[in-house]
């Protein structure tokens, strides 16, 4: 082989070697210059949450895969739970961790594969609903000062109903609780709900409905932003709490509803509330200072973006994620080893039970060795301190006896 074979390697220039630190920040500046967010789609393999709450795992796909860090808060925001072999899309920087010396994707948004129809369609729905006006707040019905009865539209083998009996029952024993048992998934769920709403309001005699489930995924929550749900919500005379999932979950309930509480728990503690008025008044207040504290977020999120192009805060934000990330590997290797010595601790008591349990005097008297004393208390140990007619106390490994000496040897 000739040497122009050779000649795409560039010429060494440099005065002194490049350090393999150098060489790793040099490709975190290239990767990072441009702060690209980079849209994936792949299946979930090996993941791990450390005990630092932050995730590790790898994406991947029939020809490749990729190591992923998702840190605690973006873990916390996810509405699923995550699991090996699971296809999902994401959004993702990509980053360096140079002390490893390879790439990875730095996990900003994840959910399963396949929801985009769903999300879609719950869009267009909620668009069109609210062209019609149904969630104006002009038609929201305010909570009675006095509920005494409270109607609960949900499964009655689910979390929602057990949740919301605690927490009424618990602030108001005296307020009572009707349910309506209806499938909350499914095929059958819309229409059941849509039924049970018709039946409470036929009914009458409840002071406002909780309309809820436990927490789930979209697809769980399919029924709760079906159109005819919406419309049967919206005609409802009785006021209606929507009360599906958990606090990040929203469905088109929510907003067609006439309040929306977080978790089916929350719903029950505003209806039994004693001061009425005063809960709505906290109500607003929260709300207002929800909407500040989302212009507060954005407006910081806005200067956040503008600093992460700063190049020196990369290099300082990249040294805080590696930071953690060592921590988290630090943290294993620590119980590791913490484990192995209190296994090897057990193993020495063990050992050392053993030899004393050897040593005991029970455990002597049980091989058929006897203790004798005198009437005094005194052990005999030698035949010259007794006399003939002396009477001694003999003490088997199981009960005792007197006996008088006839004649000594």
């Amino acid at each position: 082989m000739n040497a122009s074979a050779f000649s795409f390697v560039p010429p060494i220039t440099a005065e002194k070697p490049y350090t393999v630190t150098e060489i790793n920040q040099g490709v975190c500046n290239i990767l990072e210059a441009g702060n690209t967010l980079v849209w994936v789609e792949g299946e979930l393999s090996n993941f791990k949450i450390a005990s630092s709450g932050h995730c590790y795992f790898r994406l991947k796909d029939a020809q490749s895969q990729i190591p992923v860090v998702m840190w605690k808060n973006v873990a916390a925001g996810l509405s699923f739970v995550p699991e090996d072999g699971m296809q999902v899309v994401a959004i993702a920087s990509i980053k360096v961790y140079a002390r490893g010396g390879y790439y990875q994707l730095d996990m900003h948004k994840m959910a399963p594969s396949g929801k985009g129809a769903l999300f879609a369609a719950m869009e267009k729905l909620k668009n069109k609903l609210e062209a019609e006006g149904l969630f104006d707040t002009a038609h929201k019905q305010p909570l009675p000062k006095k509920i005494a009865v409270i109607g609960v539209i949900t499964s009655k083998n689910g979390a929602a109903i057990r949740d919301i009996i605690k927490v009424a029952h618990s602030r108001s024993k005296r307020t009572d609780i009707v349910l309506i048992d209806v499938p909350v998934q499914g095929d059958k769920a819309a229409p059941a709900i849509v039924r049970a709403l018709h039946d409470m309001n036929e009914w009458g005699k409840v002071d406002c409905i909780i309309l809820g489930r436990g927490g789930g995924s979209i697809e769980d929550f399919k029924a709760f932003n079906e159109e005819t749900v919406a419309r049967a919500v919206y005609s409802s005379v009785i006021p209606v709490i929507s009360a599906v999932g958990h606090e990040i979950d929203f469905t088109i309930s929510d907003f067609v509803a006439d309040m929306r509480a977080a978790t089916p728990s929350a719903a029950a503690e505003m209806v039994t509330n004693d001061d009425e008025q005063s809960r709505r008044y906290f109500a607003v207040r929260a709300s207002q200072m929800v909407r500040r504290i989302n212009a507060f977020i954005a407006n910081a999120r806005s200067s956040y973006n503008s600093l992460v192009r700063r190049s020196a805060l990369w290099r300082a934000m990249r040294m805080v994620a590696e930071a953690r990330q060592r921590t988290d590997e630090l943290d294993r290797d620590v119980t590791r080893e913490f484990t192995r010595a209190i296994v090897r601790a057990r193993d020495r008591l063990g050992k050392a039970a053993s030899q004393l349990d050897a040593l005991s005097p029970l455990n002597i008297m049980a091989r058929g060795f006897s203790v004798v004393t005198k009437a005094d208390g005194k052990t005999v140990k030698d035949i010259i301190n007794i006399a003939d007619g002396e009477r001694l106390n003999i003490r088997f490994y199981k009960g005792n006896a007197q006996a008088d000496i006839v004649k000594r040897f």
